[in-house]
């Protein structure tokens, strides 16, 4: 596994933008392919092509030595996937859900499961040999729910099938799919990530409150998953384990700050402007993320956090650009996989101005304020340059290092 296949990652999250900027244009040219067709490639290439494939070489380059690394062929599995992935991306945008689409994610899911279980078997001498284990115990965990979430592509499919597509029972299982994975998968394991990089420099926490922290999210993501519908007609059925889950994230936030008001002075003190900025960000991005899902628990709420598909995907880019692509980028800076000359600094300002310029505006057309629909266009297109220069930012290193040594 090499560094530099991060530019990899970042070049797919610049086709995310890309795209995502496309159908903000929409308003004003024709698009040459279907509306749904690039929504399902924005989506699919989002979750497999950037945040996957970087976990992918942060967890094996963290967790495993260069040795297990070798031996498990995850550098073969990362060349697959990223073909794979390439071949998600044409055929979504091309015809949307169809045969070729369902085979490429078909593959996908199947390289998945190669990967996870592999980790699993070659990590266990990590967890073994590392007593500060909070780190390991959130990317496993992690890995756990994303194994959970791939359940629901198969069941959509065979609702597609019977034609049952649009009914309660389709949109609860896109809902669950979304779920544990931006809630589960990548939440956790960005979150053990940035554990491990506390453990690996000494700096020192409250391992008691990071236990309570984690036992916090583990023992609510579950139940969480009645939060994501709220929406649905038997709502009311739904709102014990949701103000449970609700309170039981709130309680871990508690222990997260308790735990990390101190941990990050040292944390910032030790670090440069970029990865402070985008380590902030993305903790004030979880931080919120945990505080509306508790809201949307409110009656009166419930017309707009799921009724608006603004004020929805809002919440859904400040959970996976803010929290998870933040914390992501901020793992790349601290292992200088990303350089620091002005392409990264010019592109990591375009990038967060866009993402910030970007909520507001969804927030504020989610609630009839005001929706100009150049803005949104103009910001939108800001992050793509943005993360076009943060690939021009990257430069490569020769391997990864073992996990036990690594320059963090």
């Amino acid at each position: 596994m090499r560094s530099e296949w991060s530019s990899i990652s970042l070049l797919f999250l610049f086709c995310v933008a890309v795209i995502g900027t496309s159908l903000r244009a929409i308003h004003f040219v024709e698009l040459p392919l279907q509306y749904p067709f690039l929504v399902h490639a924005h989506s699919h290439v989002a979750f497999h092509g950037w945040v996957y494939t970087l976990i992918m070489l942060l967890t094996t380059g963290l967790f495993l030595s260069k040795q297990q690394v070798a031996k498990g062929l995850y550098g073969l599995q990362f060349k697959i996937t990223v073909f794979v992935i390439v071949g998600i991306l044409v055929s979504f945008a091309l015809q949307g859900y169809g045969l070729y689409s369902i085979i490429f994610s078909s593959l996908f899911q199947l390289l998945n499961y190669w990967f996870i279980f592999r980790f699993f078997k070659d990590s266990n001498s990590f967890e073994s040999k590392a007593p500060p284990i909070i780190s390991i115990r959130l990317v496993k965990t992690g890995f756990w729910l994303g194994l959970l979430s791939t359940l629901a592509p198969w069941a959509i499919g065979v609702l597609s099938a019977r034609g049952l597509s649009g009914t309660e029972a389709y949109h609860s299982l896109v809902y669950f799919y979304l779920h544990f994975q931006y809630n589960g998968w990548f939440l956790f394991v960005v979150l053990g990530l940035l554990f491990r990089f506390l453990e690996h420099q000494e700096i020192r926490f409250d391992v008691k409150d990071a236990n309570y922290f984690y036992w916090s999210l583990t023992l609510a993501v579950v139940p969480a998953y009645t939060l994501s519908l709220l929406g649905m007609s038997f709502r009311d059925s739904l709102m014990l384990p949701a103000i449970f889950s609700a309170t039981l994230q709130l309680f871990g936030l508690f222990f997260l700050w308790k735990m990390l008001r101190l941990v990050l002075v040292k944390w910032f003190s030790q670090s440069d402007i970029l990865l402070r900025i985008f380590t902030l960000t993305a903790l004030i991005s979880f931080f919120l993320k945990v505080i509306l899902q508790a809201i949307s628990i409110i009656p009166v709420m419930e017309t707009y956090a799921f009724g608006s598909k603004n004020l929805i995907l809002a919440y859904l880019h400040l959970s996976l650009i803010g929290v998870i692509s933040f914390f992501l980028i901020a793992f790349m800076l601290r292992l200088q996989w990303l350089s620091r000359q002005w392409p990264t600094f010019v592109g990591s300002t375009f990038l967060i101005i866009g993402f910030m310029a970007t909520e507001i505006i969804l927030v504020l057309s989610g609630f009839n304020w005001w929706y100009p629909h150049t803005l949104l266009f103009v910001f939108s297109g800001l992050m793509a340059v943005g993360i076009l220069l943060l690939l021009f930012g990257t430069f490569s290193l020769k391997e990864i290092s073992d996990s036990r040594t690594i320059n963090l």
